[in-house]
């Protein structure tokens, strides 16, 4: 799901910011930076909706070609986990609405 744009998803990868482009409950995709393919790195996670920073690791498990990292949550908490799931629905809630409404 792509984070609101007035309202973004706050993402550090190894404590450098990192533009979020979409997020689920199992990963994320990010413009690569520094990043590198095949690699770990430790994460922090700031949901607009949701209390509190989440902490985890995150595999980069592909790099596009056109600069896009491919990244899965690794040791996420549950209520981690589903603080992302609640993050997620919150946003498809919104698109759905928007689209409903003429916003899209």
């Amino acid at each position: 799901m792509v984070p609101d744009p007035d309202d973004p998803v706050i993402l550090q990868l190894d404590g450098l910011l990192v533009r979020v482009l979409d997020i689920s409950a199992n990963g994320f995709s990010c413009v690569a930076g520094n990043v590198q393919q095949n690699m770990r790195y430790s994460v922090k996670v700031d949901l607009p909706s949701e209390p509190g920073v989440i902490t985890a690791f995150a595999d980069v498990n592909l790099i596009t070609e056109d600069g896009v990292a491919r990244c899965q949550f690794v040791g996420l908490r549950e209520e981690a986990q589903e603080g992302l799931h609640r993050y997620v629905l919150l946003r498809q809630k919104a698109a759905i609405n928007a689209i409903k409404s003429g916003g899209l």
